[in-house]
């Protein structure tokens, strides 16, 4: 990573935080526990997506993401900005995230007009989820401050792992997403439209906003199997096995990764708004299996095309968790 690319990261770091700081350092956590308690629940997990899991090598490419959760990340100034529900058992979370993407091809060093341009971004977020398990409902709000561009370092990463996968080098980085500021803010509901021992059927609704992201979606989720109920907020260290389905409809505003981050006119090659599809359908299923300290999850997300000149596609997930 380039000193540059540091030190803009790291100024926009230190911009939200004085600003964040001057609201008050510790509002937050005296708040939210005057009608709610707080999660006792502690771990650290790994996500890692890769479209490699469904035999492509195109658009969403590879995406890690680092989250550690704990009663300790109430003090920080930022959830004071994060809403939650009331009478609630409340979770916090940070969390730091890396996310790539390429077009369908990766050989060629000119620009690829009518497809996806090579992107990336970088983030570090803060979480904040309150469960309400009398009501069945739950809302995960967060915060998230990076950068999109070379700072995220998608070139480097790709190029290292083909060499030691004995694959082509990727070319037309390049021309990749210019820099710009990532900032962005989410609400995510959730409410059980039916919950018994071995099913639970849940409604979502989501909004983003922010300088890559704005967009709203609305979906249901399957839950199938041997498992505790997801509201309850706190980690069992019962066996579990369930089944995962989830469909949903989004509604988009603008995608940065194409269109390059808000306010800024850096990039060499985007997608049109116009060409924009306006509505995507996504579906993703999998298992989890958890018991005792750990947990892990496996699934696979489809979406339909993003754009008017591009596929439909996926990749798949892989999510371990360590409780404490």
């Amino acid at each position: 990573m380039s000193n540059n690319s540091v030190y803009s990261f790291m100024k926009y770091i230190l911009l939200l935080l004085v600003l964040f700081a001057s609201f008050g350092l510790t509002v937050s956590a005296q708040r939210d526990s005057v009608k709610s308690k707080i999660s006792n629940a502690r771990y650290f997990g790994i996500n890692y997506e890769n479209d490699y899991f469904t035999q492509t090598d195109e658009y969403y490419t590879q995406g890690i993401k680092l989250e550690a959760v704990g009663p300790v990340f109430r003090y920080s100034p930022i959830m004071w900005l994060l809403p939650y529900l009331k009478h609630t058992t409340i979770q916090y979370g940070l969390t730091a995230v890396q996310d790539c993407f390429t077009p369908t091809s990766i050989s060629s060093d000119s620009i690829l007009r009518g497809d996806r341009p090579f992107a990336g971004y970088i983030y570090l977020g803060h979480t904040k989820t309150s469960f309400d398990y009398a009501k069945k409902q739950a809302l995960t709000a967060e915060v998230d401050v990076g950068e999109i561009g070379q700072c995220a370092e998608c070139e480097a990463e790709q190029k290292e792992i083909h060499k030691y996968g004995n694959n082509i080098q990727p070319t037309g980085w390049q021309y990749q997403i210019g820099t710009g500021l990532y900032l962005n803010y989410k609400l995510r509901y959730e409410k059980a439209i039916y919950a018994d021992t071995a099913i639970d059927i849940d409604a979502t609704g989501q909004i983003s906003m922010g300088t890559v992201y704005d967009n709203a979606l609305a979906g249901i989720t399957l839950h199938l199997g041997k498992m505790q109920s997801y509201f309850i907020g706190n980690h069992t260290s019962k066996f579990q096995l369930y089944g995962i389905v989830q469909a949903w409809v989004e509604g988009v505003g603008y995608n940065g990764t194409l269109e390059g981050a808000l306010f800024t006119h850096n990039s060499i090659y985007t997608i049109s708004p116009k060409a924009l599809t306006p509505i995507l359908f996504g579906d993703s299923y999998g298992v989890c299996l958890s018991y005792h300290k750990t947990s892990v999850t496996y699934s696979v997300t489809h979406i339909t095309n993003e754009f008017s000149t591009g596929v439909y596609h996926g990749w798949g997930h892989l999510n371990i968790n360590i409780y404490f």
